[in-house]
């Protein structure tokens, strides 16, 4: 099979697990939240961020490095001792420090999570180095079978504990997923490529830090502009108005986590693959693909987002309709510098992915806190959406100033299909004002929404954007067709 039909393969398992997953994950937290109040939510939320935060600031990246040298086994297992060490390290500062951090943030409940999610850490860094060489492997349905399990998996356990646990019942479910991710992976990835006990040597530590090291901190900067923001609505607003913005982020993040995301991880490794003249076409192909994907789930979320929150929300959540319908217009830029993310750390230029990324943080933090200081949480989100379209455009300029990547032809390439998103967020926000009026219930009206704007879309994608449209129905037809005709492969 060919990298382009493994690609392909890859990305339509990862959509068709990581969109199930995601919805049933959705469906878990909607009836959380109705056990969870805000403030309770928002103190597990800042736990988690805390724990998170540690432990990336000692992730340098050690797959990408295997993926991208295709290192031997003996690099490989020094990367996975090197990688437990400095979680540990990082672990029992975290934990030690959980007092005084909980009384700088204002809420005591935070320090009583912090150890569990710090134990649910160091199981995922046990499980990093076998998925990676399931990824160098391209076996991306072994790998997106496994997360789309643990992901229903932490659902089932996070609503039957719910009931007891309170709030605790989501670090629970982080723990008891992370060990069932760890054990999966160690047993389907090939230990003859990793598992080979190896004396660790200075040549392999210093590459392995110096290839990962600007990676780690692009990966810093993207965790600080996708959580930290979160900190500063607590600082500002308080941990209800944190807990509103953080799940209205989270909604919104869902067409990027569980499709763009789903296609993102596939293109590293493939174009790692590639020689250097296939990356250009493929490039501007994988982003016109992504963003004709993307784009629609975005602004139609944020064309439903008032439906959608008062169809599945009680009333402790209603604030969180406006932030959800801004915070959607964010994911449109999300996905747009990914594939060329994904192309620089192929070709070997992780420093530009690291200045995109520091420069996206800087910005977002800061216009999250000045927008939200001058004007309030909904303006909060309108800074965090500016971030984002900024990084967009610093990433795909940067990388057409240090490679000879064709700028021009990136851009028009993702920018019909936000075209098409236009007549489609009108259509539908003016089918959901024609039907308030008809007495008809909220789920109703979400649901004619839905398919109105899927229509509307649809036509439109196939009059204006046609071969593009095409190229996507065939791969996805391909895919699904290989995968049919080979049940038990992996």
């Amino acid at each position: 099979m060919s990298i382009a039909h493994k690609a392909a393969q890859g990305v339509a398992w990862n959509i068709v697990f990581g969109v199930g997953s995601r919805l049933l994950q959705l469906v878990g937290t909607l009836v959380l939240t109705r056990f969870i109040a805000p403030e309770a939510y928002g103190a597990v939320l800042a736990a988690s961020i805390a724990v998170q935060t540690a432990g990336i600031s000692t992730s340098f990246a050690f797959g990408q490095y295997l993926i991208a040298h295709r290192a031997g086994a003996a690099v490989a297992f020094q990367a996975a001792v090197v990688h437990v060490l400095l979680g540990i390290a990082t672990m029992g500062v975290v934990v030690a420090f959980r007092y005084p951090l909980a009384s700088w943030l204002h809420d005591a409940a935070i320090a009583a999570f912090i150890p569990g999610f710090a134990a649910a850490h160091m199981l995922d860094r046990l499980r990093y180095v076998p998925e990676r060489m399931l990824t160098r492997e391209l076996r991306f349905p072994v790998i997106a079978a496994i997360n789309g399990t643990s992901e229903l998996l932490f659902t089932a356990v996070a609503l039957l504990t719910v009931s007891h646990a309170g709030a605790a019942a989501i670090m629970i479910a982080t723990i008891v997923r992370a060990g069932f991710c760890t054990l999966l992976f160690c047993w389907k990835a090939p230990r003859e490529q990793w598992l080979v006990p190896s004396k660790l040597t200075r040549p392999a530590v210093q590459s392995l830090l110096g290839y990962g090291t600007p990676i780690m901190l692009s990966t810093i900067s993207d965790h600080a502009a996708t959580r930290l923001d979160n900190i500063v609505m607590s600082k500002l607003f308080g941990p209800g108005i944190m807990a509103y913005y953080a799940l209205a982020y989270s909604l919104a993040e869902m067409p990027v986590s569980s499709v763009a995301g789903n296609i993102a991880e596939v293109l590293m490794p493939s174009f790692s693959k590639m020689e250097a003249a296939q990356r250009h076409a493929a490039v501007i192909k994988s982003a016109a693909l992504m963003t004709l994907v993307v784009a629609p789930l975005a602004v139609g979320l944020g064309a439903v987002a008032p439906t959608l929150v008062a169809t599945f929300f009680n009333s402790q959540w209603a604030e969180m309709a406006p932030m959800l319908m801004i915070l959607s217009m964010m994911t449109i830029f999300r996905p747009m510098a990914w594939p060329v993310i994904a192309y620089l750390q192929a070709a070997l230029k992780p420093r530009l992915v690291m200045y995109a990324s520091i420069s996206r943080a800087v910005v977002i933090i800061t216009l999250v806190g000045i927008f939200g200081f001058i004007g309030g949480p909904l303006w909060a989100c309108v800074g965090a959406s500016i971030g984002y379209a900024f990084h967009a455009g610093f990433t795909i300029a940067a990388a057409g100033l240090s490679t000879d990547m064709p700028v021009k032809e990136y851009l028009a390439a993702v920018a019909r299909p936000f075209l098409l998103c236009v007549p489609m967020f009108f259509g539908t926000l003016l089918i959901g004002w024609a039907l308030r009026s008809t007495g008809l219930s909220n789920f109703t009206i979400l649901a004619v929404q839905v398919v109105g704007g899927a229509t509307i879309y649809a036509l439109a994608a196939f009059i204006v954007a046609r071969p593009i449209s095409m190229t996507l129905l065939r791969l996805v037809t391909l895919a699904t067709r290989r995968s049919s005709l080979q049940p038990g492969a992996e």
